[in-house]
């Protein structure tokens, strides 16, 4: 069992809360308005698709990388403020070069946002690992220091949309630098003197940290022998293979959803009112996360929640009715927010605590690829078939999901909850191991 660590060395559940905040602030901005700022620059059809693209697709590669590099070096925290620092950097100088009225063109936006995108990888994932490893000892639940994230991101988008021209050339990058700059800041609030938490934290004297340099070769072999082992693993697979089939899934709401309620003659001014309405469905969901892990192992909850998806997709491919599709938005606490929890519960309980990052990365990456995948097809089906051949395509994608959940779900087996330690399921309300 891992040492515990140290009270001083560990991440308050405030301050990680505020770093979410922090953090899905600045989504809040890029996501509603990065299309409109690069149309405003020139950017229109493939130009404005390959830049946006940017950000799934580096979700392929930065997750798995960092997460080996934060398991084999034993940080955290350090590789948050770097990440922050290097995002804040970018956006800030597209910010000096729009105020001096330099035109980037597609290659040095390209360039830009290919960096952003290198860096918000550990911002955001690297979070929940520490969210994760904090939850252990503070026995406050995940989602319940997440949720400030959706707060944020639903707040920030309001907010950004009413004030924030993305007509202007400065406009649009300076507040993401001023929110970078926030996050940055933020982050100095989680501890990084307790890194390495598992291997290290409890070495207090020079013998002792002698000792640890000494095995620390050995450690560092174990982290990606024991990513291989569980890599390999069939149940593991399956996860992975299941959640890159919802996250391509879910892309479809993600790219046309928008495109759809206007189709379909939904009124325009609650396009904004649909989506907060699922946003607040998934802060619920955050919120009251605990008590249904506590109750459910993680494999069961993801295979209800990709069954929830599945049939969420297939309402929109034929609701017409407005208020029955505003009915229907909070299952998005289900297609997301209970994914997502389930998600990291179930990569939590699965992998051994030395190598949670590497886990989580590959994770994220099986995600990633989903998402990519999916927003290449999604605008083809789109424009072939419109909402119902779409949603229809995505209910069947996730109800594949849904039976591979169900298939790896079997070979789970809860353990007897008689003693909790800071690898158990208190971080989820939930102690489960899954068999090799």
């Amino acid at each position: 069992m891992p040492p515990s660590i140290p009270s001083e060395h560990r991440p308050s559940p405030r301050a990680i809360s505020l770093y979410y905040f922090g953090i899905f602030a600045v989504l809040g901005v890029y996501l509603p308005l990065f299309p409109s700022w690069l149309e405003a620059r020139g950017m229109q059809g493939l130009a404005m698709g390959a830049i946006a693209a940017t950000l799934p697709a580096m979700g392929l590669v930065a997750p798995p990388v960092f997460g080996l590099i934060a398991d084999s070096l034993g940080v955290r925290v350090w590789l948050i403020r770097a990440a922050c620092a290097g995002a804040f950097v970018v956006f800030a100088l597209l910010a000096l070069s729009s105020a001096l009225g330099v035109s980037l063109g597609f290659g040095g936006l390209f360039v830009a946002a290919l960096a952003f995108a290198f860096f918000r990888s550990p911002m955001f994932m690297m979070a929940d690992v520490v969210a994760v490893e904090a939850s252990a000892s503070s026995g406050i639940a995940y989602g319940r220091l997440r949720l400030w994230g959706s707060i944020s991101f639903a707040l920030m988008a309001i907010a950004s949309g009413a004030l924030v021209d993305p007509a202007r050339p400065v406009a649009f990058p300076a507040t993401i630098a001023a929110s970078l700059l926030i996050a940055f800041a933020i982050s100095w609030a989680l501890p990084a003197r307790g890194e390495a938490p598992f291997r290290r934290s409890g070495l207090r004297d020079g013998a002792a940290d002698a000792a640890g340099a000494a095995r620390a070769p050995a450690a560092e072999g174990s982290v990606r022998q024991r990513a291989r082992t569980l890599l390999q693993s069939h149940d593991f697979r399956l996860f992975l293979a299941a959640s890159f089939l919802a996250q391509s899934a879910t892309s479809s709401y993600d790219l046309c959803y928008t495109l759809h309620l206007r189709d379909i003659g939904f009124p325009e001014s609650l396009v904004g009112v649909a989506w907060a309405v699922g946003v607040a469905g998934e802060i619920a969901l955050m919120a009251f996360s605990g008590p249904l892990l506590k109750r459910f192992a993680p494999p069961t909850v993801l295979a209800f929640a990709f069954a929830g998806a599945s049939l969420r997709w297939a309402l929109l491919s034929y609701v017409r009715f407005w208020p029955a599709l505003l009915a229907i938005q909070p299952l998005h606490a289900v297609s997301f927010g209970m994914m997502w929890v389930a998600s990291l519960a179930y990569t939590r309980d699965r992998s051994p605590p030395e190598i949670l990052a590497t886990a989580q990365g590959l994770f994220s990456a099986s995600a990633g690829a989903g998402s990519v995948v999916g927003m290449l097809v999604w605008g083809e089906l789109y424009k072939r078939g419109g909402g119902a051949l779409t949603f229809g395509v995505a209910s069947i994608t996730a109800l594949i999901a849904f039976v591979l959940a169900v298939t790896f779900a079997r070979s789970t087996r809860p353990t007897r909850p008689t003693r909790r330690s800071p690898s158990g399921g208190s971080i989820f309300s939930v102690s489960s191991r899954c068999q090799e």
